[in-house]
């Protein structure tokens, strides 16, 4: 979704830094979110830091929806771990553009 979205709107971003961090996404509004995702997620002592850099970035209106779509990917990522719903054959093609590898519709980083 986020490959075709950025594509049909012309917004440049690199998707390898979504499995490689250490990896600019090209974006700093990007940049802002994945940082305060991760931190969302991780539950870390970086998340007050995370708001505050998002909010600089984006404003104070952007820290709900992006909590919002971190929860709700979590939550997506919690059921497929838990069922072992394997990846889709599109994953083939998509997993390298994300820096990750596919083996048997497994997922490894």
């Amino acid at each position: 979704m986020l490959s075709s979205s950025a594509q049909a709107t012309g917004v440049g971003l690199d998707l390898r830094s979504l499995g490689d961090r250490e990896r600019s996404p090209g974006r700093e509004d990007a940049s802002a979110l994945l940082r305060f995702a991760d931190a969302l997620v991780g539950r870390t002592t970086d998340l007050d830091d995370a708001r505050d850099h998002l909010t600089d970035v984006l404003g104070a209106e952007a820290i709900a929806p992006a909590a919002a779509a971190a929860g709700n990917f979590e939550m997506m990522n919690r059921v497929v771990d838990a069922t072992g719903i394997p990846a889709p054959r599109r994953m083939d093609q998509l997993a390298p553009q994300l820096g990750l590898r596919l083996v048997d519709g497994e997922l490894l980083t």
